[in-house]
């Protein structure tokens, strides 16, 4: 019992810690808040690691713990991770590679005991520019990071015949179509997504998306079974490999549309509903209730959006004054025509609804009360 009380004591102290630090806004908040978080074998490896490499120091590209382990970096760069630093490298014009930035800060922070913001904004910003400048070209380059990029199927051919001598070949030959895609498909074929820009974009991708082929297993899969048949000297039939991927991608749509139906017909006029506090809390005091099972939060449909799958939901029971949160933008993704990149909202929106009032809701953000 004494290890179970000590146990959720220290827990207790961790977690308010935690949320008493701030998170860092600016490249010295940043190293002096990993000078005091990180570990001192993982500080080691950083400091000497070239900086080329550093993103294989820490989570998720170290292979070996602890390192893998260390997720503070990966965790404040990610998608729903610290706003206030990545808001502030895009400001200064750097959009991408945001962990290198901070490993990089961080590094020479270790070698030299401070930092030099300005030097390191310039070195990334300047970065930022030949990144742009290749992606201006990346769809029409033959080459892409030193890799030659195929023009189209036949193309791919040619390359994948260079690759592999008259034996491998002989071998693929006499594999089942099925099974040779199956063999390659995380081998060969992650070479292909990453080395011809499938993923990034790339001529080649781009002569896929003419086709209307979008996601980047699709076209090594056709690159592969194509190249299977043309070895064997059988019909290729591209329009008929196309047609099966947009009939998925079509048939997976439909299959999402028709449980989203069958889920709001449970949602009836009248029904009395729970919400889910999906969206967050309005105060701490409301989330620790929640944790503790005391805080509900009830509602009535009193109207039906069957085209948007929205429900009018009047709020009949909270255990917060406040109310609760029914729209907030933090982690939403938005285009900025001036930039012509996607990024965070520049102000975060919250929006509550108060008991006794009613507000649209998508339905996903209510469960309904047996």
């Amino acid at each position: 019992m004494k290890k179970i009380l000590l146990v959720s004591t220290i827990l207790f102290l961790a977690q308010n810690v935690f949320a008493q630090n701030k998170l860092p806004k600016n490249l010295k908040q940043v190293v002096m808040y990993l000078d005091k978080n990180c570990p001192d074998n993982i500080k080691i490896q950083i400091k000497n690691t070239h900086q080329d490499s550093l993103i294989y120091t820490v989570y998720p590209f170290a292979k070996s713990k602890p390192y893998k382990d260390y997720r503070t970096i990966f965790n404040w760069t990610s998608e729903n991770g610290n706003p206030k630093i990545t808001k502030y490298l895009d400001k200064k014009g750097i959009f991408d590679h945001h962990s290198k930035v901070l490993l990089y800060s961080f590094k020479q922070y270790l070698i030299n005991g401070k930092i030099k913001e300005k030097d390191i904004l310039r070195k990334y910003i300047k970065f930022q520019k030949q990144l742009d400048d290749k992606n201006k070209i990346k769809y029409i380059t033959d080459t892409i990071n030193k890799v030659y990029i195929p023009k189209d199927l036949e193309d791919c051919f040619v390359q994948i015949n260079t690759f592999w001598n008259d034996s491998i070949k002989a071998k693929v030959k006499t594999l089942e179509e099925n099974e040779f895609t199956g063999k390659v498909h995380l081998g060969f074929g992650t070479w292909m997504r990453n080395n011809w820009q499938l993923w990034g974009g790339s001529r080649l991708s781009k002569y896929f998306n003419d086709l209307n082929i979008y996601h980047p297993d699709d076209m090594s899969g056709i690159i592969l079974v194509s190249y299977h048949r043309h070895l064997n000297n059988k019909e290729i039939r591209l329009e008929e490999q196309v047609k099966y991927y947009q009939d998925y991608w079509e048939n997976s749509k439909k299959m999402e549309l028709k449980g989203k139906i069958e889920a709001f017909s449970k949602y009836k006029i009248g029904d009395t509903l729970e919400f889910g506090y999906q969206k967050g809390f309005v105060s701490k005091e409301q989330e620790d209730k929640y944790d503790n099972g005391i805080c509900t939060a009830k509602g009535i449909i009193t109207e039906r959006n069957e085209k948007d799958f929205l429900i009018k939901v009047k709020l009949i029971e909270t255990c917060d004054k406040k109310g609760i949160i029914y729209y907030d933008n933090d982690g939403d993704i938005i285009y900025d025509p001036k930039t012509k990149r996607s990024g965070s909202p520049p102000k975060r929106i919250i929006k509550k609804v108060k008991r006794n009032k009613e507000q649209w809701f998508e339905y996903k953000d209510w469960e309904t009360v047996e």
